[in-house]
């Protein structure tokens, strides 16, 4: 069971990875411009969000905590939030934008990222949950911005 979680904490991240390669092989141009400027730009606000975050909030990791040794090794820092599940959870919510299917399959890869690395004894639920809500935000957020500033064309021609 201990390597399922290894595997799950550290390489299902890569199963986020491949969805966004799916959605943006399966877009039109116009639409793979938004979904790279929604990735690029929505990324960063999010990982700014979780700076901000992590500097408003300090939370020892589980294994500092009750003095345990971690599956993953691991630095003794502040884990607040998960980096692992805000990377999984973003590109789920980014990919969510356009595919429903690829985008919830991502959300519960991201789910079962953030799972494995509470089980794993770095995390705490509060640094996975603030991981989706940093990601979810610089998502849509992004995503508004974006849609606001490059609007879709009103013929739906996309050559």
């Amino acid at each position: 069971m201990h390597e399922i979680i290894k595997i799950v904490a550290k390489y299902f991240i890569v199963l986020s990875v491949i969805g966004v390669a799916i959605v943006f092989a399966r877009l039109g141009r116009q639409d793979r411009l938004r979904f790279a400027a929604l990735l690029v730009l929505g990324g960063v606000v999010s990982y700014l969000l979780a700076k901000v975050g992590s500097h408003l909030y300090n939370d020892p990791r589980p294994f500092v905590q009750g003095h345990f040794r971690p599956l993953l090794p691991h630095a003794a820092d502040n884990g607040f939030p998960s980096d692992h599940t805000l990377f999984t959870s973003f590109m789920a919510w980014a990919c969510l934008v356009y595919s429903r299917k690829v985008g919830l399959a991502l959300l519960l890869v991201a789910a079962l990222v953030g799972l494995a690395r509470m089980a794993a004894g770095v995390h705490h639920l509060s640094d996975v949950l603030a991981s989706f809500v940093f990601a979810a935000v610089g998502c849509f957020v992004t995503r508004a911005l974006i849609a606001k500033f490059y609007p879709k064309p009103i013929t739906g021609n996309e050559h």
